[in-house]
């Protein structure tokens, strides 16, 4: 399919901003296209009347608006492939890691690769299994659940039991958890079931267990790399390090997909924060590897590292 003018103007100008991080001149465009700057002048015009470009003050050149970025990032999709330097890093970085040491290292490396920062989530779905589930008394009438689950991840769950149960009514408690050996969602069922059979103590814990159950769905978010973002210009402006923070607490603010590894990235913008999020599968759970920059952002190189390491980290975690 042809480019059209319009198109290499907009991708020209992108180009220029993500490495000098000034406005373009015509000149610049006009010498790579081949055409006067008064040509140019004309084009940047009704680039900025579609809400492409903008024009910081009247003497500066123009920059890509949050508009123009987009389109400019989605015409360097489907993403390339990872390099095969940075698939062996992948490999070798992650091979013999297990749960949340994997996933830190894995957000690491990402954020490595692409030089943004990443935040990264789990999910942990209802058919995942929860392998052991260990009970500490906390003091009064609360227990700490430990319930550690098929992929390596653990999950904590504050439970009230009173009156508190003693020692032997824990392990036993323990034991019934690890004979039920149900997927996450039939948990609470089956315990209130195994309730109805047990001796009053027992059958108190095993209760307020199935009671507190639901609770042991919360989001694994782990971010790195916050520190690459002072090194961009735009870290000279407060309010983007705040966007940015708040996407690495918060996470991308669409909804995951229930996607393959192989699908397409997400682009999100929030003002100048800029997001490129891929899904991603870890044993049962789903969840998404997201790069956060300005968007100034390398999109070709973004786009290759996290949808890449989204397949390579999780394709090898179910291997």
């Amino acid at each position: 399919m042809a480019t059209s003018r319009a198109d290499q103007i907009n991708d020209l100008v992108a180009d220029a901003y993500i490495r000098t991080a000034r406005p373009v001149a015509s000149r610049t465009v006009a010498r790579a296209l081949g055409v006067s700057s008064a040509t140019v002048r004309n084009e940047f015009a009704a680039l900025e009347d579609r809400g492409l470009l903008t024009q910081p003050h009247p003497s500066a050149g123009r920059l890509p608006t949050a508009l123009g970025f987009r389109r400019y990032a989605l015409r360097q999709l489907p993403p390339r492939p990872l390099a095969a330097r940075s698939q062996r890093r992948a490999v070798a970085s992650l091979g013999g890691l297990h749960g949340s040491e994997r996933l830190r290292a894995l957000t690491a490396l990402a954020s490595e690769l692409s030089g943004y920062a990443v935040v990264l989530e789990l999910y942990v779905h209802d058919r995942m299994r929860a392998l052991e589930v260990h009970l500490t008394p906390l003091g009064g009438d609360r227990l700490l659940a430990v319930a550690v689950l098929e992929n390596g991840l653990t999950r904590d769950l504050t439970v009230t039991v009173d009156p508190p149960p003693e020692a032997p009514v824990l392990d036993e408690a323990e034991r019934t958890l690890r004979a039920l050996a149900l997927p996450l969602a039939g948990m609470p069922h089956a315990l209130r079931e195994r309730s109805a059979h047990a001796p009053e103590p027992l059958a108190r814990t095993l209760r307020a267990l199935a009671d507190a159950w639901p609770a042991l769905h919360p989001v694994e978010r782990i971010a790195h790399g916050l520190d690459l973002l002072f090194d961009e210009p735009e870290s000279r402006d407060p309010g983007f390090l705040r966007r940015a923070a708040r996407t690495l607490e918060r996470g991308l603010p669409l909804p995951v997909a229930d996607a393959p590894t192989d699908a397409t990235p997400e682009l999100a913008f929030e003002e100048d924060v800029a997001m490129i999020a891929a899904p991603w599968r870890w044993s049962e759970a789903r969840g998404r590897l997201t790069l956060v920059g300005p968007t100034r952002m390398r999109y070709g190189e973004a786009f290759s590292v996290a949808h890449g390491l989204a397949r390579t980290g999780g394709g090898a975690a179910r291997a």
